[in-house]
């Protein structure tokens, strides 16, 4: 794993004991898996480029550039890196007297929240923040997560070895347009089998759940020097309308907005992680 630190999050929270917070930017390359691992402190995930699929218990979360993930302190969880990925880690004392939800909880970044959490990770950095101006933050971050909209996203990553075959495979070629039929052919089992895998493991079809992987596979070909037509046949569509569409439509904004938004947005984080 790539990191801005080369201290482990846990490891800083250790050292800053007393505090009320610690924050830090980390980056993971695509296909990086985060083993289970817990931290003593609340954890708050928010990718602002890319995408992660993380296990938390029985359940699974799929975490976008629009959602971030609040897990509670000494909480086992297992992180999948679907694109390459940047977040912002923001790690809550739970010795604090300020009140943080005891579940895991999938929240839809508002502008507000996203501006709260920057501005908290820019305090944190700071010694000379005083005490009072962090945790009334904290309180307001604390009211926003109990407060905030829960998103509902299509899980991606599937953990039978037969679909675990057609990821890898897509992920590499998103564009291949192997059908079920000559899919079942390759990994060994019947076209029916396969169908009924995909809706009892990721709860949609193969057609829908291989668009949906497409369009995270544009995540990381947006962040190129590619137009959006050679972004959509990259990924498998055959105009660059169709692919708009379908990529408006599962993220809540248009490839070039999701293209301007990341580059401000992390070109803050960068000043603010340097500053």
């Amino acid at each position: 794993m790539t990191t801005r630190h080369n201290k482990s999050a846990n490891v800083l929270i250790n050292e800053q004991a007393n505090s009320q917070v610690v924050a830090r930017v980390e980056k993971m390359p695509k296909d990086y898996l985060d083993k289970w691992h817990k931290h003593p402190w609340h954890q708050l995930v928010f990718p602002f480029e890319g995408i992660l699929q993380t296990k938390v218990a029985d359940n699974q979360y799929v975490i976008p550039h629009t959602g971030m993930l609040f897990i509670p302190a000494n909480t086992n969880h297992e992180s999948f890196v679907m694109t390459d990925t940047k977040f912002i880690g923001i790690y809550l004392n739970p010795e604090s007297d300020i009140h943080y939800p005891q579940r895991t909880q999938a929240i839809s970044v508002t502008p507000f929240l996203r501006e709260l959490i920057l501005h908290i990770k820019q305090l944190a950095a700071c010694s000379n923040t005083a005490k009072g101006e962090i945790k009334n933050l904290l309180k307001v971050l604390s009211d926003q997560i109990c407060a905030g909209d829960s998103y509902s996203m299509t899980l991606l990553l599937p953990s039978d070895r037969r679909l675990m075959v057609i990821f890898k495979a897509l992920m590499l070629q998103p564009q291949r347009d192997t059908t079920l039929a000559d899919w079942a052919k390759e990994v060994g089992a019947s076209q029916r089998t396969l169908s009924r895998l995909f809706i009892k493991e990721l709860g949609m079809s193969f057609p829908l759940w291989r668009q949906h992987l497409r369009l995270v596979s544009s995540l990381g070909l947006l962040a190129a020097n590619l137009s959006v037509q050679e972004v959509a046949f990259n990924v498998g569509y055959n105009s660059d309308s169709s692919f708009i569409y379908a990529f408006k439509s599962l993220f809540s904004q248009t490839p070039q907005q999701y293209r301007r938004s990341g580059f401000k947005l992390s070109s803050r984080i960068k000043a603010i992680s340097e500053s």
